[in-house]
Parts: structure tokens; C-alpha cells; sequence
């Protein structure tokens, strides 16, 4: 007759109860309440699901403010109490009471929310207009890593190394023959007057120039209607562009994709 020690006896114990988990749960604990759902628990599923789902877009819809931020925290901590409440159902015996809640929380926010939360601000940075009541927009900050900002992009940019970033709209970029005569504004000889500041009261008689390489003419505010009567065109390089604006967040009644 054999004995086990007892330390062996637990380590076996918990690679038994890990294989069990795998071959009873599987992926399913990837999607809060399914799990409990297959195990014909519908009203734990119903509540864990549903609660996971409402802060979802709950926080997707408030995307940019501390209640997206609180909402998020909600949905991630009702995914752990799902695998959490998954695994101490399917092992026996169990794994201690913090180890699961420890082990489940890193592995979710390392393997899947972390990525997911550093992918998404990548591509849809919130960001809000200095001096404007309440405007914002979302910012692609990888939209030029392979490419140059091109005529009609809203980009993100900073003026100057201490200026605060603003939302602006590239007129022309490098290579562009501008032209601007009698309030007549034009680029590689078509005329772009629409949204831009011709209303000075002294216009140039004659000016003609090519943008410089590596650099772009961009009308800053130009999706802010009350900065118009201050707006003028600057030169930037493109290096002071941190991103491509695609879309407006804020206020809610005016949210859509930017033209």
C-alpha cells in the first residue's frame, strides 16, 4: 500500500480539477453568463450577461468621460465574478478562496482587456478643443505612421512645442501650388473658398507659393463655427501632427463621422 504526501495529494488534486474546468467550460468563459447558461442556470446568466453588456455600452456611449471609466471598471469586474463563480462550480475541490480571483483578474486584464483598452485609445483617442464649450473628437493616433497627412484630413496638431493641441483642417500639403489674389484662394488652380478665413479686409493683391516638403497649410478651429472670425492659415511641419481626427464625440446631439 502507497500513501501520498499531502502536498502531492493537493498539487494532484488542483491538475485534476484545472482539466476538469477545461473540458466542462472551454472558451465559454470567455462571454460572462454562457457558461452558466450550458449549465441551465438562466438567472445567474441572465443577470451576469446582462450586466456585462449594459456597462459595455454604457461605457462605449460615454467614451471620453470618468463615467465610461467607472462603467468599464463595472463590466471588467462582472467578467471576473462570472469566471470566477465558472471555476468554483466546475472544480472540486477548489482552488482556495483568493487564487481564483487573483489568477482570473490578471489573466482577463493582461490577455484580453489590456490589449483591447490600449488598441481602442490608439485609434479612438477622446480628445476635447481647448477654448471650445464642450467639443471633442475622436483621434486616430496611428492614422500617420506610414503616410503623410493629406488636403481635406481633420488632424490633431500642436501649433508650437508650448501651445495646447487643436482640431485643424489640412488645406494644402507638401508639393500644393497655392494661389491667393483679390479674396480668391486657390490650390493647384482650383479654388477651395468655402470655410476659410478670405474675409480680411485687406487681401493680398498677389501671392503665390509651393508648400515646402515635409510640411502641410492647415486652417486651425476650422470645425469650430465660433473661432471663425479669428482663423488664419499656418504652415506646420508634420511632425507637429499627432493624429487623424474621424470623428465627433461631443456634444452627443452632434456625434457623426467628420467629412
Amino acid at each position: 500500500m502507497f500513501l501520498l504526501h499531502p502536498g502531492v495529494w493537493q498539487d494532484g488534486a488542483a491538475a485534476g480539477a484545472g482539466v476538469r474546468v477545461r473540458s466542462q467550460v472551454g472558451w465559454r468563459i470567455l462571454v460572462p453568463g454562457w457558461a452558466q447558461w450550458s449549465w441551465r442556470q438562466p438567472e445567474r446568466a441572465f443577470v451576469l450577461f446582462g450586466s456585462f453588456v449594459a456597462s459595455l455600452v454604457m461605457g462605449a456611449f460615454a467614451w471620453g468621460s470618468w463615467v465610461s471609466v467607472v462603467v468599464l471598471a463595472f463590466a471588467f469586474l462582472t467578467h471576473v465574478v462570472s469566471s470566477v463563480d465558472v471555476l468554483r462550480q466546475a472544480a472540486f475541490p477548489g482552488f482556495g478562496r483568493w487564487m481564483p480571483v487573483i489568477s482570473i483578474s490578471g489573466g482577463l486584464a493582461v490577455g484580453i482587456y489590456g490589449p483591447l483598452l490600449g488598441m481602442t485609445a490608439l485609434v479612438a483617442w477622446p480628445v476635447q478643443q481647448e477654448g471650445s464649450a464642450g467639443d471633442g473628437y475622436l483621434v486616430n493616433c496611428w492614422a500617420y505612421r506610414h503616410r503623410d497627412p493629406e488636403r481635406g484630413d481633420c488632424v490633431w496638431l500642436r501649433l508650437s512645442p508650448w501651445s495646447e493641441p487643436k482640431i485643424g483642417r489640412v488645406v494644402a500639403e507638401a508639393g500644393d501650388e497655392v494661389e491667393w489674389s483679390k479674396q480668391r484662394f486657390r490650390v493647384n488652380g482650383t479654388a477651395l473658398d468655402r470655410g476659410l478665413p478670405f474675409r480680411s479686409h485687406e487681401p493680398p493683391d498677389d501671392l503665390a507659393y509651393k508648400v515646402p516638403e515635409g510640411h502641410l497649410l492647415v486652417l486651425p478651429d476650422a470645425l469650430n463655427p465660433r473661432a471663425e472670425s479669428s482663423r488664419s492659415l499656418v504652415l506646420v511641419a508634420n511632425a507637429q501632427v499627432h493624429g487623424r481626427a474621424w470623428a465627433r464625440l461631443y456634444p452627443v446631439w452632434e456625434r457623426g463621422l467628420l467629412q
